[in-house]
């Protein structure tokens, strides 16, 4: 008899035990619309952002030998080029594939009217591009003309920040592709988050990190393999969380092309609450200012060279002529 209650204590205790150990961890997995409330609250709730930024764009050294050796136009780039930005922090020269890179740097502002409209305006000596978002539409002004293409996933970065109540980001999220009825847990490097969109460890969905901690965004994740376009993975890190007031933003914003870097959006200075001229984002005025771009030369495609690095390429071709 006492054997048997034996038995009886000790498995009822190591329910118990498995009960304490286990119902904590899953009650953290929080439903996904709810962890946009909370990263909503912790982002802020003023009216407005002004954002001025510095902008790095790198070309690999395979382009750079290939232009140079004149087997190509200068604005037919190879396969195998790659554009992006390079961190100030990470130098690609130590990676063991690139040995030289040619870099270009803008000077760029942001213009952010929460849930309502976006500007992005970026500037070299040689080109100048402008983006405006307003209500599901976008444009896209070259030096000077209409872009017919639309924006490539890399300029997706700011929907998880434009949008600050739960029912427009979650919309935006699901023309995104990211499921958010769906959460789990993951690790990335030593940082717990919230997914949002796939279930941990899964890497083949689009999906948005939120870190468990902090309850800001850490990682957007495209795979291109829905309405979004686009060949290979994009991922955007929101990083060096700053606070303006009442709102937070990320200083640094790293964009990642299958696992490699490729731009960096690092910010200088900010305005919260900035007063902006409504013309700056009326995108029927901004039309009739500027001409159609005439629509380039076809370049044939390789499976190996994402879309979105060709839409940056031609938007960027005078930079490189």
């Amino acid at each position: 008899m006492n054997i048997k209650l034996n038995k009886t204590l000790v498995v009822s205790y190591f329910i118990a035990t498995l009960f304490f150990y286990v119902v904590p961890i899953q009650a953290y997995v929080l439903q996904g619309r709810h962890v946009l409330d909370l990263m909503i609250e912790k982002v802020g709730v003023s009216k407005s952002l002004f954002v001025s930024e510095k902008i790095v764009i790198y070309r690999l050294e395979a382009a750079i030998s290939n232009r140079n050796m004149g087997e190509v136009d200068s604005r037919q780039l190879p396969a195998n080029y790659e554009e992006g930005i390079i961190s100030e922090t990470q130098s690609l020269e130590t990676r063991e594939e690139v040995s030289e890179i040619e870099t270009l740097e803008f000077e760029g502002t942001l213009r952010y009217v929460f849930s309502k409209a976006f500007r992005s305006d970026a500037k070299s000596l040689n080109s100048e591009r402008i983006q405006i978002a307003v209500g599901g539409r976008t444009l896209t002004i070259v030096d000077g003309h209409v872009e017919p293409a639309a924006a490539n996933r890399f300029d997706l970065f700011k929907d998880i920040l434009l949008y600050r109540s739960r029912e427009t980001l979650a919309k935006r999220l699901v023309q995104l592709g990211v499921d958010v009825s769906i959460s789990s847990l993951g690790r990335f490097e030593d940082q717990i988050a919230f997914v949002l969109g796939a279930n941990y460890p899964d890497d083949s969905v689009n999906q948005l990190w939120v870190d468990k901690d902090t309850l800001l965004p850490l990682r957007l994740i495209l795979t291109g393999d829905d309405d979004t376009a686009g060949s290979g993975v994009v991922e955007v890190r929101y990083l060096l969380w700053w606070k303006i007031g009442q709102t937070q933003y990320p200083s640094r914003i790293e964009f990642y092309q299958d696992d490699r870097l490729v731009r960096v959006r690092q910010a200088k200075s900010f305005e919260e609450n900035a007063i902006f001229s409504e013309d700056l984002f009326d995108i029927e005025q901004q039309r009739l200012r500027y001409p159609m771009a005439s629509t380039p030369a076809t370049v044939p495609e390789s499976p190996e060279e994402p879309s979105e690095i060709q839409k940056a390429i031609e938007e960027f071709k005078r930079i490189f002529e």
